[in-house]
């Protein structure tokens, strides 16, 4: 078995393919001014987390810079054509990172867990490969206990409802256990 603790240590550019290295930069510098809420740290440590995680259960390069830029349309100024331009001109990065991103007006609507179910029912298998790693990561991150259940909800529904690659209902299954 994975020792998820290395998704904290010192992961560098060169963990990842060398196709992803400008991505992780770009996603770097992006991000170089946030914080991890509670933990403080940087908020780079996350998408690179993810992205470590994707990598270690069979990600392709595509989903790994996904992982890597996944945050970026929701928490800062990046656009579309950005992560387009950086992930060598690949349209399937950008759309996967849109899929990725939340909608805060349907989550005020419906509420986070609804939208939640949901929207893990509706993504792509390539997208959920690094939903499921987001939620993994975000488990071993303290997480608060509602967010806690909510991920377990989450795991359990897609485990029980939706037909799953072997990588995703591995991570599934450990966000469970988490």
């Amino acid at each position: 078995m994975y020792d998820y603790s290395a998704i904290f240590e010192r992961i560098k550019s060169t963990d990842f393919p060398l196709k992803c290295r400008g991505m992780y930069y770009f996603s770097k510098g992006r991000h170089a001014h946030q914080e991890r809420k509670g933990s403080g740290k940087p908020y780079f440590v996350h998408p690179r987390g993810v992205a470590y995680i994707v990598m270690e259960h069979g990600g392709s390069v595509d989903q790994i810079n996904a992982a890597l830029a996944h945050d970026l349309l929701e928490d800062t100024e990046t656009s579309f054509p950005e992560i387009k331009a950086v992930a060598n001109g690949s349209d399937h990065v950008a759309e996967l990172c849109s899929e990725l991103r939340n909608n805060k007006f349907e989550i005020a609507e419906k509420g986070k867990d609804d939208y939640m179910s949901e929207k893990l029912m509706h993504l792509s298998n390539e997208a959920l490969l690094i939903k499921l790693a987001d939620m993994l990561y975000n488990s071993y991150d303290k997480p608060a206990e509602k967010a806690l259940n909510r991920m377990y909800k989450n795991a359990c529904e897609v485990l029980l409802k939706r037909k799953l690659s072997d990588e995703c209902r591995e991570l599934a299954q450990l966000i469970v256990l988490a």
